[in-house]
């Protein structure tokens, strides 16, 4: 009998102990959320002819345009972003030629000055990831995923997570669509559409190839 008890209350310690840990989980989970500022749904065109691919950008439930990224013929990727319903541009986005790794200019249009803001979107050159360099107006962002990985975050220097997207599982059947997410204010959005831009357009070529 006393061994059956001994046994009983060890067991029962064991659940005690285990369900204690698993509600800390959880209330640490809730209390502790990354919280999403905006959620946007990107969907790139399903035909642009001989110009870089071209998206719009929705809410959730895909009724609302939120902006268009636009392109022009030219050799290398040649975007802009245009607002709604304003149609103001609000962003830009140009490649430059480079051998191996990608890089293009961007501009931001500073809403409270209403000047334009120059940056630069450069790779640097991983083997288990893709990874980008954001350099606008003094600050950097890094621009990552692993290669096994279908989500691509946005961090500051100090590893803040700004923003991340995301490609539906669809998109090897159809079009290219995305899912992104925006948790903080620190930086213009702008900055994050014209990186799933570039990097579309990267994979895309590749994809071609």
């Amino acid at each position: 009998m006393q061994t059956y008890s001994t046994s009983f209350i060890n067991k029962m310690s064991i659940y005690a102990c285990f369900s204690v840990f698993i509600l800390a989980s959880v209330i640490f989970t809730y209390v502790n959320p990354q919280d999403i500022l905006r959620q946007y749904v990107i969907r790139r065109d399903f035909f642009t002819g001989f110009k870089a691919g071209e998206f719009s950008v929705y809410d959730t439930s895909e009724k609302h345009v939120y902006y268009r990224i636009e392109s022009k013929y030219d050799i290398l990727q040649n975007l802009k972003v245009i607002a709604y319903p304003s149609k103001q541009e609000v962003g830009r986005l140009k490649a430059k030629l480079k051998v191996l790794l990608y890089k293009a200019e961007i501009s931001i249009l500073d809403p409270q000055t209403n000047q334009w803001v120059n940056g630069l979107i450069e790779q640097d050159f991983q083997l288990l990831k893709n990874s980008f360099n954001i350099d606008w107006n003094g600050n950097r962002i890094t621009m990552e995923n692993d290669r096994a990985s279908f989500t691509v975050k946005f961090r500051d220097t100090n590893g803040q997570l700004l923003a991340q997207f995301r490609i539906r599982l669809a998109s090897i059947f159809v079009t290219n669509k995305y899912d992104m997410k925006i948790f903080s204010n620190k930086y213009p959005e702008q900055i994050y559409l014209l990186g799933l831009a570039a990097l579309d357009g990267i994979t895309s070529s590749k994809n071609i190839k």
